[in-house]
């Protein structure tokens, strides 16, 4: 071919968008330096409602924590992180922590650990296999629910793609039956899509950067993998999946830059109650409405 051939005008704009988000993948957003030691405790002020995240891992607090969020600047909900595990790294885990509570301290959540005996995974094959050891963590997660008495609780929903977040799953239901309370049950997607969310949230640009900020608090983690990077494009196609498997295929979506989805369910002190209705909460409503029987 010719290389004095006319180029197509089109393809500029179109090499120009990729090359925009190409740029944005490596771009290097600040890191926090090492941190000398965690942040204090943080209290739960016990006359405002509660969100409880049970977090398989420290970092998502931050990747799903658009929901909860949201709760606290808009409706004035308190947000708890129950760090179900530190990660798989031993000698990681202090410093895991450290970065916990400094990422937990940018969103104004509080923290927790459970210290479930012996940190041992959160697998399924473990509920099967060691009865004994999972009850005691049971019993443990149930005791924190019914220290805190959570208006909602969230966790990962049963097919989240990870041994550890379905695990976090199956741990959180079972907890919640022991603790016999009602709440309210958020299903979170991270490593596996939900087949049935019935929740788009909106996340502004200000909510986004308020989740990256405490995201690079896990320092060697976005060292190791910048995931961080490509947080607000897994938002965005949030919202073009959300728009459908919310609502149903072929519908218009709501014309969101940015969402998450979830799945919201009533636990009733002793089985979940599917909840029917379905909806998107744009920037400029108030999400806590969605939970109001």
């Amino acid at each position: 071919m010719p290389s004095d051939a006319p180029s197509d005008p089109s393809s500029d704009d179109f090499d120009a968008y990729v090359a925009a988000f190409h740029a944005l993948l490596h771009r290097n957003l600040p890191i926090p330096a090492e941190y000398p030691g965690p942040c204090a405790p943080r209290r739960v002020d016990a006359s405002r409602p509660l969100v409880a995240i049970v977090s398989p891992h420290p970092d998502d607090e931050c990747i799903v924590g658009g929901l909860p969020l949201r709760l606290r600047l808009e409706a004035g909900y308190e947000v708890l992180n129950i760090a179900a595990t530190l990660g798989s790294n031993v000698g990681r885990r202090d410093e895991r922590w450290t970065e916990l509570t400094h990422a937990c301290e940018v969103l104004d959540f509080a923290t927790v650990d459970p210290h479930f005996v012996d940190r041992l995974p959160l697998h399924l094959k473990r509920r099967e296999n060691e009865p004994e050891t999972w009850r005691r963590d049971v019993a443990r997660l149930a005791e924190v629910f019914a220290e805190h008495t959570p208006a909602i609780v969230m966790c990962p929903h049963a097919q989240d793609g990870s041994a550890s977040h379905i695990g976090t799953h199956a741990l959180t239901l079972d907890a919640l039956a022991l603790y016999g309370k009602p709440a309210w049950l958020v299903q979170s997607e991270f490593w596996g899509t939900m087949p049935t969310p019935n929740l788009l949230v909106e996340l502004s640009n200000r909510d986004i950067a308020h989740l990256l900020r405490a995201l690079v608090c896990h320092r060697k983690e976005v060292e190791r993998n910048p995931y961080h990077l490509r947080l607000t494009s897994w938002l965005a196609d949030s919202v073009r999946r959300g728009g459908e498997t919310v609502f149903g295929a072929g519908l218009e979506p709501p014309s969101y830059d940015f969402g998450a989805v979830y799945r919201v369910d009533r636990w009733n002190g002793q089985r979940l109650e599917p909840l029917e209705r379905r909806g998107a909460v744009g920037i400029d409503e108030p999400l806590n409405a969605f939970f109001e029987i």
